[in-house]
């Protein structure tokens, strides 16, 4: 029998039924497990490194180091390591429960978590070496890479860095309709930021010597889940090189370390491996607060578009259910989201027949009548020689596809028909000589923030119609879009900066959706602090800084080299995640899932 079968098989023996899952374990967050549970659990984590088995880990981690980070099997490669550590541990512990660190919830301020006291992991590093002398793993000594005790080394001194917010987390999971987006996305933004927060063994390849590494990538791996069930009949078959430098990826590529495993062998936990997470509270009461964003800006909207109405066979229902799925069961179903300017009766005389193309995009894809009429608008939008006003519709129906995030299909039909027109867009701009005679860097330009759009589009370009741009080689339509478009006021520069947002990283809709939220109620806060099962503080006692999301810090060049991550994508989210962070906060009596965690702890039967 394999090596990498024996893996797989180890854990989930004992619950397999004619070869599916019949009993997946479930791993719980660590603060769920009882203090005679965390005993068990760090009793058996200390008989790995006793018996080898954590320096067997740590020696596998180190060796494929090139090939498992700044690539698209990131997740897949430590989804199935998290489970060779399980069949490890369960060895040594038959039954023990594999728990995860949710850190989101620590996020505002991570060093007065309780994960950090002797009761859990333990704190700082200590002396020369920064050896770990509290908490479980207390003067452990290491073999891998070389001898030494076990280290930390705070990022901040003796405290850490902010983490990514619970809100940033659930809003790249909804952004994210393909594999390798949410892959990049966790690899370049959040993953990062918990290893450096630690740091000493955890801020080096061999950073399995610390059983932080396991809790953390748990979570990681529950953000890879979560995702996937979000569209439980696809997800769990996706995998692809999307926003990787990569070449082709195939589900039956092997996995490094494990060369008889593929990755289709742990795309569902549920069946081969046998185990699914249980939820720590601070995703569904995310949900619960992002209900009420968008249940405040679908009902903003609607007076907006009840004073003037569009001329269109659409009902509102309909438009509801697409444009405003994400509003969850507090939305008014009946409510209109707010249409793009261009679908207004003002813009009917520069798009004619609307209703007619709204009905034959719909009848030819198969969409339903909002995605449609998003669609019909960006046809006309795209037709013809671009101008400041189709540049402007366009930017307007990107902006509205960012808003159907709660709906898959809605978003996915959507986009598929924006991006058809998006082509168009680009290929009138070159067609129609736009591309000036300024000249232009193409290095500067590629090596830019918008690289790998203009990598996909302009091959999506020359693939769709090559005797268009006959005459017309990839370098001259790159230089001439260097040239004569991407420049600081530049059109189609313009128009990449807002479809960036939707198609890579965190919606661009979001921020203008914050803006229309008046404040959060004291009923909804009660309910956060009530779904994550926390004692209620009155949050007006709280001193303001405390109430607020906290920046997250950037993550140091040497990183991002050693990862083999894009430093540029990492900062292109990071600037996103502020400026969320900052809407946010500007939203009166907002209380943050992380927030209210952090307060509860300090504050809680208190005031």
């Amino acid at each position: 029998m394999s090596k990498g079968f024996l893996l797989l098989a180890a854990l989930c023996l004992s619950s397999l039924v004619n070869g599916q899952c019949s009993n997946p374990q479930q791993r719980p967050e660590i603060r769920s497990l009882s203090p005679e549970e965390r005993a068990r659990f760090f009793k058996a984590l200390d008989q790995l490194r006793n018996n080898g088995e954590l320096d067997r880990l740590s020696r596998l981690h180190v060796e494929n180091a090139d090939t498992i980070h700044g690539h698209p099997v990131f997740l897949a490669f430590h989804r199935l390591f998290v489970n060779d550590f399980a069949s490890a541990l369960n060895k040594v512990d038959p039954g023990m429960p594999v728990p995860y660190w949710d850190w989101s919830l620590d996020a505002t301020n991570p060093i007065q978590s309780e994960i950090f006291t002797s009761d859990y992991l333990g704190g700082n590093g200590a002396g020369p070496d920064n050896c770990v002398q509290t908490g479980p793993f207390a003067n452990w000594r290491m073999n891998v890479d070389n001898p030494h005790c076990l280290a930390r080394k705070f990022n901040n001194g003796d405290t850490i860095a902010s983490f990514w917010p619970p809100e940033a987390l659930l809003s790249m999971q909804k952004t994210c309709n393909q594999y390798g987006a949410l892959s990049s996305g966790i690899e370049n933004g959040c993953h990062g930021a918990v290893h450096l927060g630690i740091s000493g063994d955890m801020s080096t390849m061999f950073a399995p010597n610390d059983p932080f590494f396991f809790l953390h990538h748990g979570m990681v791996d529950k953000l890879w889940y979560d995702w996937q069930l979000m569209e439980p009949n696809t997800r769990f078959q996706l995998y692809d090189n999307v926003n990787y430098n990569d070449a082709a990826v195939n589900a039956n590529d092997p996995i490094p370390g494990y060369p008889n495993t593929r990755v289709r062998d742990v795309l569902d936990p549920r069946n081969g491996l046998c185990y699914v997470y249980v939820d720590s509270g601070s995703r569904e009461a995310t949900k619960r607060l992002m209900q009420e964003v968008d249940r405040q800006a679908l009902q903003k909207n609607a007076k907006s578009v009840n004073a003037a109405p569009v001329s269109t066979s659409t009902s509102n229902s309909d438009i509801s259910t697409a444009a405003g799925a994400g509003a969850g069961a507090g939305a008014n179903p009946s409510s209109m989201a707010g249409l793009p300017q261009s679908m207004s009766p003002a813009a009917s005389s520069a798009m004619p027949n609307l209703q007619q193309q709204q009905q034959q995009i719909a009848d030819a894809r198969g969409m339903n009548p909002a995605s449609a009429a998003i669609a019909a608008a960006a046809n006309a939008a795209g037709n013809g020689v671009p101008t400041a006003q189709s540049t402007a519709q366009l930017n307007d129906m990107t902006s509205q596809v960012s808003r159907l995030s709660g709906n898959g299909n809605a978003r996915a039909a959507a986009s598929a028909a924006l991006h058809d027109q998006q082509i168009n867009f680009l290929q009138n701009t070159i067609l129609n000589g736009l591309s000036g005679n300024r000249g232009g860097d193409i290095a500067s330009s590629i090596l830019g923030r918008h690289h790998r759009f203009l990598r996909r589009y302009i091959g999506e370009i020359v693939r769709r119609d090559g005797s268009e741009v006959k005459g017309l080689g990839l370098d001259d339509i790159l230089t001439g879009l260097a040239g004569g478009l991407l420049g600081k006021e530049g059109l189609v520069g313009h128009l990449l900066q807002g479809i960036g947002h939707v198609v890579e990283v965190l919606p661009q809709g979001l921020i203008e959706t914050l803006k229309a939220v008046g404040s959060i109620t004291d009923n909804v806060t009660k309910d956060v602090f009530n779904i994550l099962k926390l004692p209620q503080v009155d949050m007006s006692k709280v001193p303001e800084k405390e109430r607020q999301i906290p920046y997250v810090a950037k993550l140091p060049d040497w990183w991002y080299q050693r990862n083999n991550l894009n430093a540029t994508y990492a900062n292109q989210l990071h600037d996103q995640v502020h400026q969320m962070i900052d809407g946010f906060n500007n939203i009166p009596g907002y209380v943050s899932p992380a927030v209210a965690y952090y307060a509860a702890k300090k504050y809680g039967g208190a005031n």
